[in-house]
This record gives C-alpha cells, sequence and structure tokens, in this order.
C-alpha cells in the first residue's frame, strides 16, 4: 500500500491519501493551527471525509491531476473574461496562463496604471483631482507622451484607435520596454513633480 501524505493548498486541510490499487480513503487530520481558513472548504471537506465511502478511481491520478488543472484554468478564463476590474490588463494579455508575461514592477504600473497617477490616487481619495502638475489628465499615458519633465522618455502619441496596438507595441520591443521602465522609475522617484496637490 503506497501512502502519500498531501496538504491541500486551501488553509487548514491536510488530506491523508491511502491508495490501495485503485481504492482512495482519505481521513481528516487538524493543520495549520492559528491560519484563517476557507470555512467553506474546510466544511465541504470534512462532509466528504465524515460521509464519503471508497471508491474505485477510473483513471490514474495523474490524469485527473490535469483535468483539474484544465477545469481550473477554464474557470478562471472565464472570471478573466466576465470580470468588471483589471480590462486595461485584459486587453494586452487575453488568455490566462500559469506561466507568468515577464513583466517588470515598472511596466506592470504603467500598464495596470497602479502608481503615483493622479488618475489612480484619486480613486481612493488621495487626490481631489485626476489632473497632474501641468494641467493635464494624470494617467500613465500623459506622462509617456506629453508631460514636459519626462520629454526624454516621451513616446510618440497613439490615436484612440491604435492606443492597444501602441501598448502591445511598446511592451515587445526591448528598446521600448527599457525606455519605459526609466520613465516609471523617474515618476516614482520624483512624484512631488508629478502631483500638483491641491488638497
Amino acid at each position: 500500500m503506497d501512502r502519500y501524505n498531501s496538504d491541500a493548498l486551501y488553509r487548514g486541510l491536510t488530506v491523508t491519501l491511502l491508495l490501495s490499487h485503485k481504492n482512495i480513503l482519505l481521513r481528516w487530520h487538524k493543520a495549520h493551527v492559528g491560519y484563517l481558513v476557507n470555512e467553506c472548504v474546510v466544511q465541504l471537506a470534512k462532509e466528504v471525509i465524515t460521509k464519503g465511502n471508497l471508491f474505485l478511481l477510473p483513471k490514474r491520478l495523474s490524469y485527473l491531476k490535469v483535468e483539474i488543472k484544465s477545469a481550473d484554468l477554464s474557470i478562471w478564463q472565464d472570471n478573466w473574461d466576465n470580470g468588471e476590474t483589471g480590462r486595461s490588463t485584459h486587453d494586452i494579455v487575453p488568455r490566462v496562463s500559469n506561466k507568468p508575461v515577464g513583466w517588470n514592477r515598472e511596466e506592470i504600473m504603467f500598464v495596470t496604471g497602479h502608481g503615483p497617477f493622479p488618475s489612480y490616487l484619486l480613486r481612493f481619495n488621495l487626490r481631489t483631482h485626476d489632473n497632474c502638475s501641468c494641467g493635464g489628465k494624470g494617467d500613465p499615458i500623459h506622462y509617456a507622451t506629453k508631460y514636459p519633465f519626462t520629454l526624454s522618455w516621451h513616446f510618440q502619441t497613439p490615436t484612440v484607435s491604435l492606443k492597444l496596438q501602441w501598448l502591445k507595441n511598446i511592451l515587445t520591443n526591448n528598446f521600448s520596454r527599457t525606455r519605459l521602465r526609466l520613465l516609471m522609475r523617474f515618476i516614482c522617484d520624483e512624484n512631488n513633480l508629478i502631483v500638483e496637490d491641491n488638497n
């Protein structure tokens, strides 16, 4: 009889699988005492373990892992496609994957708009307006194309219809990515020049 102990990544559930040919026995073990747990997952796991019976497993565990991963990615993709947040990132990365996109911190801040931008800070009531110190809208594209203090790193201003393609081109060109990183570092380091505070 082979024995596998696996900590389920559900924060608080340890399941011991006892494999005897194709039979699986699930047993409840307390684990991760003191951590916050997903109560629903724990409750369902307890019910399965206490009320469940031995069952025949018609497929190999490796096959089941692949099927679960595929179903998980499908649910994630559906949530990503139909979600309300992250739409600017969704346009650039429409397919979910377990592989990282390879962006660094500065590129992520630019694409998502999460950073020391007035347009972002206004959302959390940290600013009373979304204007930059020069009077333009304080979003990432403004600082990358029009802001006078970032002239050294300016990109050509995209048209509204080509904005997505413009951003994709920047993220696929190594020279443009380097300029973007330098621009974002300047904005983060010199945010007192970027944000005019009229609070």
